[in-house]
């Protein structure tokens, strides 16, 4: 059970970082443009920022970490060791979220995004994968809860013989 509830923190935690460092980007993305324009966007602009950026978070950010995880926590149980070592967590959580993001992209993303090309495509999966895993690994850098192999199964005990 304390497992259970580690996982429902770490995910819980890990939303609010990844929706945190979404709203840091956006804003840096719009900061130029209010600067060149001196004023900030109109009402019907920040609706339609809003509109967006809510798509984007519902539609593609928050799939993407619920997948990631849910699939980390499965292969952590399963190879303990790779939960272990923290190079292998942020290779291990990026590599499993751009495993997602074809079907992500497929199933829920194409509603509001067409890649148009090979690389806007590949900066799209960077850009979604790698936001997904960083907002996994930071509470886990951070919290000593949350320490690597605190996911893996526990070791099986044999029996020993007593000579």
């Amino acid at each position: 059970m304390l497992a259970f509830l580690r996982a429902l923190v770490w995910l819980a935690v890990s939303a609010g970082v990844l929706l945190v460092g979404f709203a840091v980007v956006a804003s840096a993305l719009l900061a130029p443009s209010v600067i060149a324009r001196g004023e900030f966007p109109g009402p019907v602009q920040r609706e339609a920022l809003g509109a967006l950026y809510s798509a984007l978070a519902t539609k593609a950010l928050l799939p993407e970490l619920a997948l990631t995880f849910s699939t980390w926590i499965f292969v952590a149980w399963l190879a303990p060791a790779l939960d272990r070592a923290r190079r292998i967590q942020a290779f291990g959580l990026f590599a499993v979220g751009a495993l997602w993001f074809p079907a992500l992209d497929r199933y829920l993303f194409s509603e509001i995004w067409s890649a148009g090309g090979l690389g806007n495509y590949l900066v799209t999966l960077f850009l979604v994968a790698g936001g997904a895993a960083l907002a996994l690994l930071i509470p886990r850098l951070v919290s000593p809860a949350l320490a690597p192999g605190c996911f893996a199964a526990p070791p099986k005990r044999g029996m020993v013989e007593a000579r």
